[in-house]
């Protein structure tokens, strides 16, 4: 049971991790395409454009995908009743949150979009309650282990993307405008996919269970102060520099952060298989899983960070001439990859056993922390600076995380972060075979 169990966890987490690989090569080229017809300043523009309503659904997000997966998983609540309850949560929070944005347009513009066309606020703050849905209906998807459906959804926005861009901004040179509206409409096609879908298997029926409500905002509640915390870190680098910098400077930095975002999605691959599974195993048992995924997926994330390394001083003649001044943050920011994915798995593992005030702990210290170092920093280096205070504000939250897993698992740092020589060979073993099995069994 446990070898079957351990393989059924392999091929989810092949499963995420080949959808990951699909998602970051097209997204490669839709970068690509943004860098070359936008330029730096145009780029810089529409990355804020985009994470400001990301960011903003992290703040009215209240835990919702998260108490969802734990009262699913461990309460047995009903998968229609969940959804039926993120669909009312997600409609009025995310109305009154675009509402509130709306008042504040003014100092928006001013602070964060300096050269955006003021007409293009709007659609972009009306994503978040599409964005918020999604999450929510993810997180019901992710309770189910439905990671097929969860693979989809994280690949067809990237190749509507492809093709949206194309047609906007190499055929019609409609610039950050033609952008913009290319992703409103893929975000709201997503948001009545993933509606459509869920019905189909939950059967959503609109009331409002009152009871089951209570407790997952109850649970929710300790999960949203660590999701926004760890939204807050992950994002607020890049609205610093919006803040301090122009708009070129942040194109610069996006393009570095969304490279080296790339080692992210795979900890976010194995940790979106985990964490349900997890929920689900007794204490012993998932402390022994947390170590085995933490040693595989750092040992993976080493390789990753140690190859990107070596091309990035030519990545500037695929993204263009406005680019060579992304080379040197990338670089930068490579090495907290590993403390980020780090990061990554064991806020799940403590997710899972209703200890979110450990992440929040990890995260609200790492906020800080990066902030402090953000407004020292980046007036005085630059994009530089900014890659600096991710590297360390990120390391401190990994130590953090790390030392209070050690405690409390009984288990050494060494068995939570050193991969084995038979696992290390383990996986040569399974990615010669993954070879063999894409090129007809020539692999040696």
């Amino acid at each position: 049971m446990k070898a079957r169990g351990s393989g059924k966890f392999a091929l989810d987490s092949i499963q995420i991790f080949g959808g990951q690989i699909a998602m970051v090569a097209v997204g490669i080229v839709n970068g690509v395409i943004m860098a070359r017809w936008l330029g730096a300043s145009g780029r810089g523009t529409l990355q804020i454009l985009m994470l400001m309503p990301l960011v903003l659904a992290n703040f009215v997000k209240l835990g919702i995908p998260q108490a969802s997966v734990y009262y699913m998983r461990r309460r047995g609540a009903s998968a229609a009743d969940v959804a039926s309850n993120s669909i009312w949560i997600a409609c009025v929070t995310g109305g009154l949150a675009v509402g509130v944005c709306w008042m504040w347009r003014d100092w928006l513009l001013a602070r964060f979009l300096k050269q955006a066309p003021p007409e293009l606020l709007l659609p972009s703050l009306c994503l978040i309650p599409f964005m918020l849905l999604q999450f929510y209906l993810l997180g019901v998807a992710q309770a189910q282990q439905r990671f097929r459906e969860y693979n989809l959804r994280q690949i067809a926005p990237n190749v509507l993307s492809l093709f949206g861009l194309i047609v906007t901004l190499v055929v019609l040179h409609m610039g950050v405008a033609g952008a913009v509206w290319v992703q409103v409409a893929i975000q709201v096609l997503m948001t009545v996919w993933m509606v459509v879908r869920v019905h189909r298997e939950a059967h959503l029926h609109l009331r409002w269970t009152g009871a089951l409500a209570r407790g997952m905002l109850a649970f929710g509640r300790k999960s949203y102060v660590q999701t926004l915390a760890a939204t807050l870190h992950l994002r607020i680098d890049q609205f610093m520099c919006a803040y301090f910098l122009m708009p070129a400077d942040v194109g610069l930095y996006a393009v570095a952060v969304n490279l080296g975002g790339l080692l992210d999605k795979i900890a976010d691959a194995v940790g979106t298989v985990m964490f349900p599974r997890l929920a689900g195993l007794g204490d012993s048992e998932a402390h022994a899983a947390t170590t085995r995924v933490c040693r595989h997926t750092l040992f993976v994330l080493a390789l990753g960070a140690a190859g990107l390394a070596l091309i990035a001083p030519q990545l500037p003649r695929i993204y263009g001439r406005d680019y060579p001044g992304m080379v040197v943050p990338l670089l930068v920011l490579l090495p907290g990859m590993l403390p980020s994915g780090l990061y990554q798995l064991l806020t799940r593992y403590f997710t899972s056993r209703a200890r979110q005030e450990v992440n929040i702990a990890a995260a609200g210290i790492a906020v800080v922390l990066n902030v402090a170092l953000n407004w020292v920093l980046i007036p005085r280096y630059g994009i530089l600076g900014a890659a600096l205070a991710n590297g360390v504000s990120y390391g401190t939250a990994a130590v953090v995380l790390l030392v209070a897993f050690v405690r409390e698992s009984g288990l050494s740092v060494s068995e939570t972060l050193v991969p084995r020589a038979t696992e290390i060979s383990d996986m040569v073993h399974r990615a010669r075979g993954v070879v063999a099995k894409l090129t007809g069994g020539r692999a040696a």
